[in-house]
């Protein structure tokens, strides 16, 4: 986690930085911290999951128990088509790591449409400069 953190510092310095080829743009920052969000309520779930245990004088608990404990999962943005399938508890970590991989590679292309319709547009556009007369 900590070379993450360092990571992500390093790439905020480069957003401020204009001298910074390639410029990372906040959508860029964005998407990093929420990869890092994903990483950090991982570690959470297992922090609590230790105290569970702890709690239970370090005995496993029964599956059951232990599902009716967990947190719910995040609410989907999308509403899912058809019955929901059922999903083990690591495949859904998965998916949530997908998911945010997914909007991290989104906002990656949207910046990069973003900036080379800026690049053409800017390529684009004529100046006329009407040629200055010169008195002799």
């Amino acid at each position: 986690m900590a070379q993450k953190f360092y990571q992500f510092r390093e790439l905020c310095e480069e957003n401020l930085n204009p001298n910074a080829h390639p410029r990372p743009t906040s959508q860029d920052l964005a998407g990093f911290w929420d990869m890092l969000q994903l990483s950090i309520e991982n570690i959470s779930m297992k922090f609590d999951e230790l105290h569970q245990l702890k709690a239970n004088n370090w005995k496993q608990m029964d599956p059951l128990d232990k599902k009716e404990r967990r947190a719910p999962p995040p609410v989907p943005k999308k509403p899912a088509k058809g019955p929901a399938p059922l999903i083990r508890e690591r495949s859904l970590e998965s998916s949530q790591r997908q998911e945010a991989r997914k909007r991290l590679m989104a906002a990656k292309r949207a910046a990069s449409v973003r900036q080379n319709s800026a690049t053409e547009s800017a390529e684009s556009i004529e100046i006329y400069i009407p040629e200055a007369q010169t008195r002799l």
